[in-house]
């Protein structure tokens, strides 16, 4: 019995000591989109959580091109879209989103106030 307690415990801290770069994101839906991005956001420090959420935004609006495809689409209103985001990082760790946002055209940044 105290061996099955040991293996159940090492299991669960394996599990809750996973590194951004073991977490592949579920892109199949926004709500699994959705719950990635906050288990991964639960993980990081205030500045990783700024960077990471910048690096969303910079994703989900790397295919715009003008204030037209924004005007258009009531989807793209939202602050973040997790179904148009899900669709890009499906697959990719928090490491390769960072990379995916750096290559996008788009570049998003925070003013200071």
């Amino acid at each position: 019995m105290k061996h099955l307690l040991l293996a159940l415990l090492i299991t669960l801290v394996a599990g809750c000591a996973s590194t951004k770069r073991d977490y592949v994101f579920d892109g199949s839906s926004a709500e699994s989109t959705q719950l990635g991005v906050s288990a991964v956001r639960k993980r990081l420090k205030p500045a990783e959580q700024l960077e990471f959420l910048m690096a969303l935004m910079a994703i989900q609006f790397s295919d715009v091109t003008s204030i037209k495809d924004i005007a258009g689409d009531p989807t793209m209103t939202d602050e973040i879209n997790y179904f148009i985001i899900g669709k890009k990082i499906n697959g990719l760790n928090y490491y390769q989103v960072l990379e995916l946002a750096k290559s996008s055209p788009t570049k998003v940044s925070v003013l200071a106030q």
